[in-house]
């Protein structure tokens, strides 16, 4: 009789051991998830962006066709789109706005223009979008590494191949964080 309760007790053990398993791994699952869906979100407001940026150079273009530099930029930006490349797109992308904006600033009837202006306001709105996109991709990847890294979570991720993700990191953090005012 007491051998009978112990392979129940053993028996117990091993089917609460397994549904504990199913249950962090299938977490881990759901978190991977929703990670590349904030991934794919980034990837959305890029290409949005990149559109914007476009159009702003179209408009510009009419003004300064003599700047290619500027121009041939943009056209670089799109090629080669993925994720593993996206904080260099998006730093090609906030040098090419910057560009355009130079451009509007040499030539103030280009400013002044209502589509200008409009694609100003559109851009700046993608920017926030695309900020957004990033703060929360690595909100969920931060969740999605906690989860990784604790214990006893951290067992079950290495045996079933799990590994902490990259957050989303800005090549130009550093520069920005440099600005000196000089009055």
């Amino acid at each position: 009789m007491t051998g009978l309760i112990i392979v129940g007790v053993i028996v117990l053990v091993v089917v609460i051991i397994a549904i504990w398993f199913v249950k962090v791994s299938n977490n881990f699952k759901r978190l991977g998830t929703t990670v590349e869906q904030t991934k794919a979100d980034i990837e959305v407001y890029m290409i949005k962006r990149y559109d914007v940026l476009m159009n702003s150079m179209k408009t510009a273009k009419e003004f300064a066709s003599h700047e290619e530099d500027v121009f041939s930029k943009l056209v670089e930006i799109r090629k080669g789109m993925d994720f593993n490349k996206l904080s260099e797109q998006a730093a090609l992308q906030e040098e090419a706005s910057r560009s355009i904006f130079a451009l509007a600033e040499a030539y103030p009837e280009l400013k002044s223009t209502e589509l200008f202006a409009n694609l100003q306001v559109q851009l700046s709105d993608e920017n926030e979008h695309y900020a957004a996109a990033k703060r929360s991709y690595n909100s969920n990847v931060s969740r999605f590494n906690k989860e990784v890294v604790v214990f006893p979570n951290s067992i079950v991720a290495s045996m079933t191949g799990v590994k902490e993700l990259p957050f989303f990191k800005d090549e130009k953090a550093e520069e920005k964080k440099e600005v000196s005012l000089d009055f």
